[in-house]
């Protein structure tokens, strides 16, 4: 295991809790059904789903989309946080798969999913090419991918978490600064997103990507907090049939 992938598992087992209660705070509010009818609206028509939550974190996503009707996996490297999502899950009556492993190289057969979601996973990524080509193998032909995500490059993390409403705020000052160490140490921090992933997806082959370069407004309707001060974009991208 390299140092980055050491450090990085072991931040977001120390985040779990705390960010496990802002999404359980989050599937409180108005936000959950603004973001169950976002998804429901960019995913495939007319069948059954079978989607994959790559990087589930703790089972937001998930959790929505089976209450939906949809059967899911969930993935994410990190033991605490799959035991978060797994509660979560149980608490909300959802009907979870979940595995832990790799989102840059999925445990996955080709061709298993009709569609894929993330949310906030692929700035965290240091090869962010190596896990959309790996995405793009479990896709069924026609499947489906949603990544929603933000270009968190130029942010300052630890000037964001000083705001009272920053989902950042109240984290401990020394696992900011592991954050905004990990996020500066990647490639993908220095890439003009999402212009980029638009790009590098097409290169990939995935057919129709099309780009919403900011769902706040369609997805962050509480009042209660601002999230993050930069656009969540969300990029849907098609497998091609051929």
């Amino acid at each position: 295991m390299d140092n980055f992938e050491e450090r990085n598992r072991g931040y977001w087992n120390q985040r779990s809790h705390a960010y496990s209660s802002l999404r359980r705070k989050e599937l409180s509010g108005p936000d959950r059904k603004a973001w169950e009818t976002f998804l429901m609206e960019r995913l495939p028509k007319g069948r059954p789903l079978h989607v994959l939550d790559a990087g589930t974190g703790p089972a937001f996503l998930a959790i929505i989309l089976s209450l939906s009707g949809c059967t899911v996996t969930a993935l994410d490297f990190s033991s605490d946080m799959l035991k978060e999502a797994a509660a979560n899950a149980e608490r909300e009556g959802a009907s979870v798969s979940f595995a832990q492993g790799d989102v840059m190289n999925l445990p996955f057969p080709d061709d298993t999913f009709d569609a894929i979601v993330t949310r906030n996973v692929t700035w965290n990524l240091p090869d962010v090419p190596k896990a959309y080509g790996s995405w793009l193998r479990v896709l069924k032909k026609g499947g489906v991918l949603l990544n929603m995500d933000s270009n968190y490059g130029p942010l300052d993390f630890t000037a964001a978490a000083k705001l009272t409403k920053n989902a950042h705020h109240g984290v401990a000052e020394r696992l900011i600064e592991t954050c905004q160490e990990l996020k500066d140490s990647i490639r993908i921090s220095t890439h003009s997103r999402p212009a980029w992933d638009v790009e590098r997806l097409q290169i990939l082959g995935f057919s129709s990507v099309t780009l919403e370069e900011d769902i706040r407004p369609l997805v962050h309707l509480s009042k209660e907090w601002d999230y993050d001060p930069v656009p969540l974009f969300c990029i849907r991208a098609v497998k091609d049939r051929d």
